[in-house]
């Protein structure tokens, strides 16, 4: 080997070395924060998935509150005009 280029073999090594474990790491790292990023994905999606059905399940439960508000009211004005017929009727009666 050249007499100029065997000073700087370990030093060049040292260099190769260093730089073959930082790609690694960073290789590593990368794949560990890809895994991360696509359980939070699928987590995101469960809960988008859990959300929609909760939300279906008050809008039907809010529809059916508003029908029976409706039964209620319904059926309060059929009493209402029976108790008006029933007043007309009698004050009808009551007048000679």
């Amino acid at each position: 080997m050249n007499q100029t280029v065997q000073p700087w073999m370990p030093a060049i090594l040292a260099l190769f070395g260093s730089l073959m474990v930082v790609v690694i790491t960073a290789w590593l790292n990368t794949k560990a924060l890809s895994a991360q990023i696509d359980a939070v994905r699928a987590e995101i999606k469960a809960l988008r998935v859990e959300l929609h059905v909760e939300m279906n399940a008050l809008r039907a439960e809010m529809k059916q509150q508003i029908a029976e508000a409706e039964l209620r009211i319904t059926r309060e004005i059929l009493e209402l005009k029976s108790r008006v017929e029933r007043l007309e009727e009698q004050r009808l009666i009551r007048q000679p």
